[in-house]
């Protein structure tokens, strides 16, 4: 069997896959009364669906991202982290919030601020974190349940007290009025205007299998990365499911190139502007609606095939793997990898040319990534020796 996404998750997963006896087809609101069946199909007291734009529609001119980032910087304990070891990141206007496996921290205005265990926080070790833009509040997924952070307080969502499937989350996302969160038994969907929660696992749903790994949203749909059972997707106008699974069905591997996801274990998934990516243990897959196509460190120069994290910016996917960080828009693909010496070899791919090969004094603190959040010109990569901040400041020509 592959390997999850790092060492802790593999550790914890043994004994999380254990915690699985919870009543799947149960809703329950936040204060644990009885609720009804409502779901994410339909608004909070209204049986009208939603009404968003078709999930495909691909804008004419996607949102640019850079390729290259030839200046670096790290963030390490000793600057203020909890932990060199960072498993998340992300920036909110003048906030930068990084979770670690030692908890939660935020920098404004040069300042720190922390939260752990002793702090209410659901558990140290951080997997996903997800703002919603209305009321400000972040949700945070933790290996002991899900965390909101609201007015500096804290409150606590576990299989016990909610609709949380399992106390092991992997990811959770903001859409609107829901928040969803992939768990090591299923996803759980709480209507944060009701108090309602919607389960959905291999019971009621499509999914081969409860282990979900990640989410994603967008154009009135919830794409569902499982772990051994490809991408499930859930369209709320209708409420029906579909699946997209390897077609032709071998684990180790991919038979028929471009037939559908290159491989059932789903490490992540990413959509924006009308595309889907897929990260696997064996490459990376994206999907426009029509055509699945897929890549492989050897074809198309990602940094490495075991791929831990996709963030999808227009069109292009931004990659955190075992052998390094990367960049890839289908037809560019720029490499980062560490050196011993500290400094960094960058390998550009262009498609059906030769790798260019350069060497920057500076690069991401580590080559195995658990993260990245990109942004107009820069970018941020959570690693396992620090948080490392990339400017894309003077090539040009590879920025689109």
């Amino acid at each position: 069997m592959p390997k999850p996404r790092s060492t802790a998750i593999s550790l914890l997963l043994a004994f999380g896959l254990l915690a699985t006896a919870i009543g799947v087809a149960e809703l329950r609101r936040e204060d644990d009364a009885p609720s009804s069946t409502d779901s994410p199909t339909t608004r909070a007291g209204s049986d009208t669906p939603l009404t968003e734009p078709d999930a495909w529609t691909s804008p004419a001119s996607p949102t640019p991202a850079a390729l290259y980032y030839d200046r670096w910087e790290t963030l390490t304990s000793q600057d203020g982290l909890p932990s060199d070891k960072v498993t998340v990141v992300l920036v909110d206007g003048e906030n930068l919030w990084v979770g670690t496996d030692h908890g939660l921290a935020l920098r404004r205005d040069s300042e720190w601020s922390y939260w752990t265990e002793d702090d209410g926080l659901g558990h140290r070790y951080v997997t996903s974190l997800s703002r919603d833009p209305r009321s400000g509040e972040l949700w945070i997924a933790t290996f002991g349940g899900l965390s909101r952070l609201s007015g500096g307080t804290i409150k606590n969502f576990t299989q016990l007290n909610s609709g949380l499937m399992n106390d092991v989350v992997y990811d959770v996302e903001v859409d609107g009025d829901f928040v969803c969160a992939a768990t090591a038994a299923g996803t759980s969907c709480l209507d944060s205007r009701s108090g309602n929660w919607a389960l959905y696992d291999h019971e009621n749903s499509i999914m081969h299998e409860p282990w979900c790994y990640a989410l994603t949203v967008g154009g009135g749909r919830l794409w569902i990365g499982v772990w051994g059972g490809g991408v499930v997707e859930l369209d709320r106008k209708t409420g029906l499911w579909r699946e997209y699974r390897d077609p032709d069905k071998e684990m180790e591997i991919d038979l028929m190139r471009d037939d559908g996801p290159l491989h059932d274990v789903t490490a992540f998934v990413s959509w924006d502007e009308g595309v889907l990516w897929q990260a696997t243990y064996f490459g990376l897959s994206r999907f426009d609606g029509r055509r699945w196509t897929t890549y492989r460190k050897e074809d198309s120069g990602i940094p490495g095939n075991f791929i831990n994290h996709v963030a999808a910016r227009g069109h292009t996917a931004f990659l955190g793997t075992d052998e390094g960080f990367g960049v890839f828009d289908g037809t560019t693909s720029v490499a980062y990898k560490r050196q011993d010496d500290g400094r960094c070899e960058v390998t550009i791919q262009r498609n059906g040319e030769e790798p260019e090969t350069k060497t920057l004094d500076s690069g991401p603190a580590d080559n195995y990534v658990l993260w990245s959040e990109p942004g107009d010109n820069d970018v941020w990569v959570a690693t396992g020796k620090g948080l490392s901040h990339g400017y894309a400041v003077a090539d040009g020509l590879l920025t689109r």
